[in-house]
């Protein structure tokens, strides 16, 4: 079965279509220990590639129910706990956040969970050091492409040779805080990049969807409603 792990403060109507292209959505239940704005963000609450998830133990108690449906339903899915604790300062809120292009992870690597370190030696990922503590939050990557408005992510990006697109910062909403990123309002499934609300309404939209489409995938809104930054969204 298809599934996607989502935010559970997700609007009806993306559920809506999410649903219409075939997923079984999975509200991902907030984490006690972050805060409130990205308490239920995929990208924060969880790690996920290669069909593992990583996450913290205490979640795992906390969210007993979640993870005995995702067992149910992505019976292939490996899942892996670590004992870290999270917290919602920073950096304590980003030792998951972590961004898979090809064979490169990109982190902050200071921060990052030893338990995630490990997985990407195990599994032949070159650890690419970033000053960002949210590289999957701030980056849309789909193929060897990636675009964001992060310049000090594009920089690093670029250097280990992928081909980054900049757009201007801001049109996204997060909860209480100025604004949200590319990275957490949108995620990719097969040849699709899709996008939490329409994406023209970001001034940079057009760029946005030509650059998608030029990197042979198809960009796809899920409502008529404002960008909102969800944490992105885990596809299984």
């Amino acid at each position: 079965m298809k599934a996607v792990i989502v935010d559970e403060k997700i609007s009806d109507k993306c559920e809506r279509s999410l649903l219409l292209e075939g997923f079984k959505v999975m509200r991902l239940p907030a984490d006690s220990h972050l805060g409130k704005a990205v308490a239920s963000h995929p990208d924060t609450v969880l790690f996920h590639s290669d069909g593992e998830i990583i996450t913290t133990a205490e979640y795992c108690d906390d969210a007993a129910y979640f993870f005995s449906d995702l067992r149910e339903i992505c019976k292939d899915v490996k899942i892996s706990f670590t004992a870290d604790s999270r917290g919602e300062k920073y950096p304590r809120d980003c030792i998951m956040n972590a961004l898979a292009i090809g064979d490169k992870l990109f982190a902050k690597s200071d921060t990052l969970s030893e338990k995630i370190k490990e997985f990407a030696s195990a599994h032949g990922y070159k650890i690419c050091h970033t000053r960002q503590g949210y590289p999957a939050c701030t980056v849309l990557a789909f193929g060897n492409s990636a675009i964001t408005a992060d310049r000090g992510m594009a920089a690093v990006l670029s250097d280990e040779g992928v081909d980054v697109t900049l757009i201007r910062a801001g049109h996204i909403l997060l909860d209480s805080c100025e604004y949200g990123f590319i990275g957490g309002a949108s995620g990719v499934f097969g040849e699709k990049v899709y996008f939490l609300g329409d994406i023209l309404s970001h001034p940079d939209g057009e760029l946005i969807c030509n650059t998608v489409r030029r990197a042979g995938f198809t960009p796809i809104s899920l409502s008529d409603e404002p960008l909102r930054d969800l944490g992105g969204m885990i596809f299984l």
